[in-house]
């Protein structure tokens, strides 16, 4: 806590005021995506599609993602910060609203992506901003993430509430979904971006782009592991409503609340490593993280019983909790140092997020959900060597080399 408190003291009034946004953006994208994937079965039942097209509508969504993260990384040298991270994140409010509209599978994959964009925009501007403030510290990362994880709690509740309400509850989930986003947007144009001293205002001083960071291996090996979690989390994050459902050990609503509990052992698990990454260096907390993943992974998709469920998807919660903030910190300066390099690291890193949600599908269409979702173990398997070359490389000071 003394820790988060001189954070926020030391960044200023004008900065404090574009952390709080960032928080809120975070915790609206929390809600939106999450959402997605609780509402998914009753979207493919309202809307007559298979788990195929499921699969297509999490992966265009990624697609999404990859495109705006990599655009995110240089609209800003000509719309400004703020502007474009105002143009770019008003995807999710139209692209939620689209959802409500029809049922076309073709309209569906332009509304998924448009919240893809959102999604990539908001997790490149978030990133990049607060490792500026924060000074490459994974605390103040870790803490961002966690409103994530807050919004992701409660979109699973709200999505069971409203199937009380309405009988079509997921519309009025969506609806309000919307308007979360919609209330962020507007609180962004206060901000005052070009006082943290970001991308916006070097750009302001030169329009000349640097590829450095192709040729650092620390680059390389943080995007690996970014690219396998990356995976993992988006399988599971449109997936898992679904699994819990087919695999028959609890009701369709009971299903929503033990997503719910993913997304608080998430919550618990980001908060914990905010404190945590004053003791433990990135590296060390990655190779941990992983070995969790692979672990609990394996028990969620070969438990039959509820109680090994539920231990097992909090146990995942808990390991994926702080993966993404940790490993950005991994990095070093290497995003302060080149302003585009976290556009082609969310551009490459989400590729991940493209085809695990898809293969996914395809696997479940074929052989069922449980034997799908058990495709994600070769993605965990891969997670953990890359964390273990990386705990290597750093202790061999490989990493801070330049390729030659």
């Amino acid at each position: 806590m003394e820790h988060k408190e001189s954070f926020f003291r030391s960044i200023g009034k004008d900065n404090r005021y574009v952390v709080f946004n960032l928080f809120f953006a975070y915790f609206a994208l929390g809600v939106a995506l999450i959402m997605l994937g609780s509402i998914l079965p009753a979207l493919k039942e309202d809307y007559s599609i298979g788990y195929q097209v499921g699969g297509m509508l999490l992966s265009v969504q990624s697609v999404g993602y990859a495109i705006a993260g990599l655009g995110a990384g240089f609209l800003p040298l000509y719309l400004g910060l703020k502007n474009s991270f105002i143009l770019l994140a008003s995807g999710t409010c139209i692209g939620l609203g689209m959802l409500l509209v029809n049922g076309n599978p073709v309209w569906l994959l332009i509304a998924m992506a448009l919240i893809g964009m959102s999604k990539g925009a908001v997790t490149n501007y978030n990133n990049q901003i607060m490792t500026d403030l924060a000074k490459g510290n994974a605390g103040p990362l870790n803490l961002l993430h966690a409103f994530f994880a807050i919004g992701a709690c409660i979109a699973p509740v709200v999505v069971l509430l409203c199937g009380k309400v309405d009988p079509t509850g997921w519309r009025l989930a969506v609806l309000l979904a919307a308007v979360v986003a919609f209330l962020g947007l507007l609180a962004m144009f206060r901000m005052k971006l070009g006082s943290t001293g970001s991308v916006q205002s070097k750009s302001q001083e030169s329009k000349t782009v640097s590829y450095g960071f192709f040729k650092e291996k620390i680059f390389w090996v943080t995007m690996l592991i970014c690219f396998f979690y990356q995976g993992i989390e988006g399988a599971m994050m449109g997936w898992l409503t679904s699994f819990f459902v087919d695999s028959h050990v609890m009701t369709d609503n009971f299903a929503q609340v033990v997503t719910s509990a993913l997304w608080i052992a998430l919550l618990v698990g980001r908060i914990s490593c905010s404190g945590l990454a004053s003791h433990f260096r990135p590296y060390q907390m990655i190779v941990a993280m992983a070995a969790g993943q692979l672990l609990f992974l394996y028990m969620l998709v070969s438990s039959r019983s509820f109680a090994m469920m539920m231990v097992a998807t909090i146990g995942l919660g808990l390991s994926m909790s702080g993966m993404y903030g940790t490993s950005v910190s991994n990095a070093g300066d290497l995003f302060t140092r080149y302003p585009v390099c976290m556009g082609f690291f969310v551009l490459m890193t989400s590729m991940g997020a493209v085809v695990a949600p898809a293969v996914v599908g395809m696997v479940a269409g074929a052989a069922g959900m449980r034997i799908g979702l058990s495709v994600l173990l070769i993605a965990a398997a891969a997670l953990v060597v890359m964390a273990v070359y990386n705990l290597l490389s750093v202790r061999k000071g490989l990493s801070s080399k330049i390729i030659e």
